[in-house]
C-alpha cells in the first residue's frame, strides 16, 4: 500500500491563509487525495492550482481533486490556461508553474539528484 505524502509547507501555509482555521484539517485531507509517482514538485503544482482556483470553498476544492484524479491535464488547463481570441494562452499563473518546475530542476540538477 503506497503512502500518502505529506503537504509540502508551502501548500499547507496557502490552505492556512484562504480558510478558516477550523476547516484547515478536513481541507488539508481532501488536498492530499491527490498524489502521483511523478513526486512531490508535481504535487505541489496541482495542489497550488486547485487552491488558487477554488475560490476558498471546500465544495470547490473536493470537485477539483476529482478532476485532478481523473485527469491532471484538465486540472491544469483550468488553472494554468485560458482562452484569449479565440487561442489558448497560457496565463500568467501557468508561467508561474512553469518556471518553478524549472528551478526545481535545476537545483535538483545541481544536488545530483
Amino acid at each position: 500500500m503506497q503512502t500518502v505524502p505529506e503537504l509540502s509547507q508551502r501548500v499547507t501555509a496557502f490552505i492556512r491563509e484562504i480558510f478558516p482555521p477550523a476547516d484547515v484539517p478536513s481541507i488539508r485531507e481532501l488536498v492530499r487525495e491527490f498524489y502521483w509517482s511523478l513526486g512531490p514538485v508535481f504535487d505541489d503544482r496541482i495542489h497550488l492550482d486547485i487552491l488558487e482556483i477554488c475560490g476558498g470553498n471546500a465544495e470547490k476544492v473536493r470537485e477539483l481533486v476529482e478532476l485532478a484524479k481523473l485527469d491532471w491535464r484538465e486540472l491544469i488547463m483550468a488553472a494554468e490556461y485560458e482562452v484569449r481570441d479565440g487561442k489558448i494562452v497560457q496565463n500568467e499563473r501557468g508561467k508561474m508553474r512553469l518556471a518553478e518546475l524549472h528551478l526545481e530542476k535545476m537545483r535538483r540538477a545541481e544536488d545530483g539528484e
